[in-house]
């Protein structure tokens, strides 16, 4: 199955898989349609197939991705996971996460407006400040995590100026991994790679691309009309 992808608008993301042999990771990527890679040589040759991928979320950091947005829902996870890492107390984390939202979601909702421009660099300076104020008391945890991921953090943004959009959140990938973890990830299953890739990819199409799936299915059906069995294109 060779991808098609519209360029710089192609999502990935990946989990790892149980296999006789340990782990393997299983990627998705997702562009004009949806593509299941697990061997690591299949998904380099996929990725230099593509032109500006984009990863989102916690994607596979070992491969070399042009760029990556971080789902922001997970850019203040972050700050209250570190700053109880520097045992700071609950309502004090509260209140500087809520800090670090307001100033993402304001920016997120002014993607359509015309000073976007002076929109984006403002948030970028609210949010240096606040990395800066985190290093001053100690936290430099929250500092290092600014500083290292700013571009990630604002991308989809800096983006927007392109005239290009790309999702803020990793809500639809997280959907498309969520069906391969509730079918493949059981504990007591164990995948060669192969087998790994065929079932992801037959569980994408199955979920969301239905028309493909279908023709899929009546050609498989055409190969031997001595086979007798059923479908259930409801699950």
């Amino acid at each position: 199955m060779k991808p098609t992808f519209t360029s710089l608008k192609t999502l990935q993301s990946s989990t790892k898989l149980h296999s006789w042999n340990g782990k393997v990771e299983l990627t998705v990527f997702e562009g004009e349609n949806v593509v299941v890679r697990v061997n690591r040589e299949e998904r380099m040759r996929t990725e230099k197939e593509l032109s500006g991928l984009i990863a989102l979320g916690d994607a596979d950091k070992r491969l070399s991705f042009e760029e990556r947005q971080i789902d922001l829902i997970h850019v203040w996870r972050e700050v209250n996971y570190k700053l109880w890492e520097h045992k700071v107390d609950l309502e004090t984390r509260r209140q500087y996460v809520n800090e670090v939202k307001g100033i993402l979601l304001r920016l997120k909702n002014s993607l359509d407006k015309p000073d976007l421009e002076s929109r984006i660099k403002k948030a970028e300076k609210a949010l240096n400040e606040f990395a800066e104020e985190m290093e001053s008391k100690g936290y430099w945890r929250i500092s290092k995590f600014f500083k290292r991921h700013m571009k990630s953090i604002l991308l989809f943004a800096y983006k927007r100026l392109e005239g290009i959009n790309i999702p803020w959140h990793n809500n639809r990938m997280e959907r498309k991994m969520g069906e391969i973890a509730k079918r493949m990830k059981n504990k007591w299953m164990k995948w060669s790679e192969r087998g790994a890739e065929n079932l992801g990819n037959l569980l994408m199409k199955m979920r969301f691309e239905r028309t493909s799936y279908e023709s899929f299915i009546g050609e498989v059906i055409k190969l031997d009309r001595d086979i007798r069995w059923e479908v259930n294109l409801h699950l």
